[in-house]
């Protein structure tokens, strides 16, 4: 027989406040126009997060979308970074509903315009001097944007999260690197301590995360054609084409 719990388990403790500030941003950003989404975990070294239209489905037949982040980030980033990855895929969400998603271009105008309107400025670097559409593309937080004055407002009610995986997906050096590019441009925003920097050594004596190994320098780069997707992995800075679509292939790099 299972009996109910004297505290919520973890698990549900931690999905519970990913969904609290799914709705928040929901209401506060989009009125309320996007539909439910499943919010899951994926450990990943390359992308803060993702959308997939239609990933899950149920008995009945229903369709839900998934909204996927890597929990490894939660570590290493501040927690208003963390929150505009949330936001950044619920544009993602947003505009599979209600606007003109295009298979080829993920981020295309219109979902660029939708996130400038929201307060994050798309961008292919992450920085100011980014491509604001293509196939891989990230965003910083604007420092007058609706996003940051309704993430203070989230935080000032006490919100948080709660785990963080000790298994980092980049060095924290990588995140420091990119505060120093945004305060150079002048796009800085004030944001807490990322975790990494606040978590107390553990009981089991062991470290408080685990780095990952070294980067080998990378003598090859995945292409992918964005017409039929097909992929090719050749030395950077090559032109390929695709001979079925005659189009020029990208290189795949992380948003």
């Amino acid at each position: 027989m299972i009996t109910a719990a004297s505290s919520p388990a973890p698990t549900v403790d931690f999905y519970r406040n990913l969904q609290f500030a799914f709705d928040f941003f929901n209401e506060q950003l989009f009125d309320n126009a996007l539909p439910p989404c499943l919010i899951t975990m994926r450990a990943s070294g390359r992308q803060f997060g993702y959308h997939h239209s239609s990933r899950f489905i149920n008995r009945n037949g229903d369709l839900i979308d998934e909204l996927g982040l890597h929990p490894g980030f939660f570590t290493l980033r501040p927690v208003e970074e963390v929150l505009s990855t949330l936001v950044h895929e619920m544009v993602h969400h947003w505009q599979h509903g209600a606007g003109k998603p295009t298979t080829s271009n993920p981020h295309n105008r219109e979902w660029a315009q939708k996130m400038r309107d929201i307060g994050l400025e798309p961008s292919s670097t992450g920085l100011p001097d980014g491509k604001d559409s293509g196939r891989t593309v990230s965003h910083y937080i604007h420092p007058d944007g609706a996003f940051l004055r309704a993430c203070r407002q989230l935080l000032a009610r006490g919100f948080e999260l709660q785990w963080y995986d000790r298994h980092l997906p980049r060095t924290q050096y990588d995140s420091e690197q990119r505060q120093q590019a945004l305060e150079a441009a002048g796009v800085a925003v004030e944001v807490s301590p990322p975790p990494l920097e606040q978590i107390p050594a553990p009981p089991d004596d062991k470290p408080v995360t685990y780095a990952p190994p070294p980067r080998r320098p990378l003598d090859r780069v995945c292409y992918r054609c964005p017409g039929c997707q097909l992929k090719a992995w050749a030395k950077a800075e090559v032109e390929l084409h695709c001979g079925s679509c005659e189009l020029e292939m990208e290189a795949d790099e992380a948003r």
